[in-house]
């Protein structure tokens, strides 16, 4: 039995665990070197990463990995800003949300539509 032309046909689209992990690898290599820039330009650079992510797997249904890429990200983040000096004093999560307060990432959204999904 074939399907509707009229009605749009849902396709399970998610990144290959490997391409993911690869890609979550050189990000994090990528925000290694940024390390010790400016809390303004690590913003900027996480903030496009984040935007160029959602917009190429921005699918319909696609929103539990765009979060679970944000949420890595945000991990990333708090990690390389964990290592900036060697005093005691370390970022805790708290902390890290009074800044993303200050420096706030996108949130994960779908940016394509489904007429652009079909293709």
């Amino acid at each position: 039995m074939r399907a509707d032309p009229g009605w749009p046909v849902h396709r399970e689209v998610q990144d290959g665990r490997e391409r993911l992990t690869r890609k979550l690898t050189a990000l994090r290599q990528d925000a290694w070197r940024l390390m010790h820039a400016p809390m303004a330009a690590q913003h900027r650079w996480f903030a496009a990463v984040l935007r160029g992510h959602y917009g190429y797997y921005g699918r319909p249904h696609n929103y539990p990995a765009l979060n679970g890429f944000h949420r890595q990200m945000r991990r990333i983040w708090l990690r390389c800003l964990r290592r900036r000096s060697q005093k005691s004093w370390r970022m805790g999560w708290s902390e890290f949300e009074t800044l993303t307060a200050r420096f706030p990432l996108p949130t994960a959204r779908i940016t394509q539509t489904w007429a652009q999904a079909r293709i």
